[in-house]
């Protein structure tokens, strides 16, 4: 007897019992939203560099891993160190670095909140170890997208994830029978709960309004000898599929006869010669206990004791990408991303002139983006530090916000939109003798840190390097 045929609702009741189960434990939901917002950035048309890194940013472990793999032996070939997730979204795409983002929030977060048994630890390393099949075959291929994969093949593994969660007996039974009776998965599924894994992903894929190509990717494939086109649906769901198969043989003991065996029967379909799927695979498998995903990352506590050489890494990294056209958008997203991570900053603004006011445009950190929308303030001249700062082209650092001194020159509009400030740094931008925008960075009530002359002098380079872009217009010729 299946555990549906015991609910009087059958398939309905089920998902309602794993929703349920889900909701009680609480760690897919948040995933769920973590993942939902990540692909609808993905998904708008509009989508920007700032909108993909101000969603990585807002989490510092996935900052730091997103990071670290855009410098792993795989982007290597892309040339200089990536510091900063703006940088990794010019040098590898856009879209590669949300896949990326993705397939590490994914892992991230079921690493941390996976039952501790031997099934669930198991099935978590499969599915690791599934994505790095992909990345590896994938990045040595050459096929465009390559992140996109890895996360396909991440997905795959839902199904599994969900059942070692939430319904760990069941998932026992349904291994005894896979092993025992050499039944494929799907079929054991059925037999156990009444309903397969692949029913149970399309089902999470619908919740969480997954994009198609993913959601495909998670079904089992029916076919291995059809080609298709490297990059397609279809494509993707092959690799997803032999990248998972492979992973199983590897944890069974890692026979290199079935994996031969495995790399022949879908290399034709991939377009990828068996040997190549091979070495690839050995690679993943040689470097899977280094994964940079699993690593402990430890939350940041201030300005980080090496700002001054940061700050320098990033000069240097934004004359980089000055050198290969970078439009003045991106190039504020870097370097704003730069003096957030190099200082510690709770968070970072750029005001910029929009007709007879200074307006939020971008910004990282606490609260952001939400509070942008709240921090605009008049052009016209008001007694506030603020427009000081403008009016006399000054950087300026407040020590203390609230002391007698400075509050006094505080706007209402700011103690209002940014209530937790206690010191701040302001780099205006002039262009061509007028005020156009300011460069901003707090710390919160309750830290200590302070902004030496030399961390400021690098800033501004940064700030005069970004302003470099905008190339003052020449005057018209005069007629004869």
């Amino acid at each position: 007897m299946t555990l549906i045929s015991r609910l009087e609702r059958g398939k309905p009741e089920f998902f309602e019992m794993l929703w349920k189960r889900i909701g009680e434990k609480g760690d897919f939901p948040s995933l769920s939203k973590s993942v939902q917002a990540l692909v609808e950035s993905m998904q708008q048309e509009d989508h920007s560099i700032a909108d993909i890194t101000g969603i990585i940013l807002s989490d510092f472990t996935l900052t730091q891993k997103v990071i670290r793999l855009a410098n792993s032996a795989m982007y290597s070939s892309m040339g200089g160190e990536i510091t900063t997730t703006s940088r990794a979204a010019m040098v590898l795409g856009l879209d590669a670095v949300s896949h990326l983002a993705l397939s590490v929030r994914f892992i991230d977060t079921l690493s941390s909140s996976a039952p501790d048994t031997v099934a669930a630890r198991s099935e978590m390393a499969k599915a690791l170890l599934a994505g790095d099949i992909a990345r590896n075959i994938v990045g040595s291929s050459r096929v465009s997208d390559s992140e996109e994969a890895v996360v396909c093949a991440l997905m795959h593994h839902l199904g599994r994830l969900i059942l070692v969660f939430y319904f760990p007996d069941e998932w026992s039974r349904i291994q005894q029978l896979s092993e025992n009776d050499s039944l494929p998965e799907n079929e054991a599924t059925l037999q156990v709960i009444g309903v397969t894994l692949d029913e149970i992903s399309q089902e999470v894929a619908k919740n969480w309004r997954l994009p198609k190509k993913i959601a495909n990717s998670m079904m089992s494939t029916t076919s291995t000898t059809e080609t298709s086109i490297p990059g397609s649906p279809e494509w993707l769901r092959l690799m997803a599929n032999f990248a998972g198969e492979a992973a199983e043989i590897v944890a069974k003991g890692n026979n290199e006869k079935d994996l031969l065996k495995l790399a022949s029967q879908y290399g034709d379909a991939l377009l990828i010669s068996p040997d190549s799927i091979m070495e690839s695979v050995n690679h993943a498998i040689a470097a899977s206990k280094e994964s940079v995903i699993l690593e402990e990352v430890d939350e940041p506590h201030g300005k980080p004791t090496n700002s001054k050489e940061r700050l320098t890494a990033g000069i240097q990294e934004t004359l980089d990408a000055l050198t290969e056209g970078m439009n003045f958008g991106n190039a504020l997203n870097l370097v704003l991303e730069t003096i957030y991570g190099s200082m510690g900053f709770n968070r970072v603004v750029a005001f910029l002139r929009d007709g007879d006011s200074f307006k939020g445009k971008v910004g990282f950190g606490a609260m952001m983006p939400a509070a942008l929308q709240r921090l605009s303030f008049p052009a016209a001249y008001a007694a506030d530090v603020f427009h000081l700062s403008l009016a006399h082209n000054a950087d300026v650092f407040i020590e203390d916000a609230a002391a007698p001194r400075s509050a006094s020159s505080m706007p209402s509009w700011f103690t209002e939109a940014l209530p937790d400030v206690r010191a701040f740094v302001m780099l205006p931008m002039s262009f061509n003798g007028h005020s156009v925008g300011m460069l901003y960075g707090d710390w919160k009530k309750g830290t200590t840190e302070m902004v030496e002359q030399s961390e400021l002098a690098l800033m501004r380079t940064l700030r005069d390097n970004l302003m470099k872009l905008l190339k003052p217009k020449k005057a018209d010729a005069p007629t004869k």
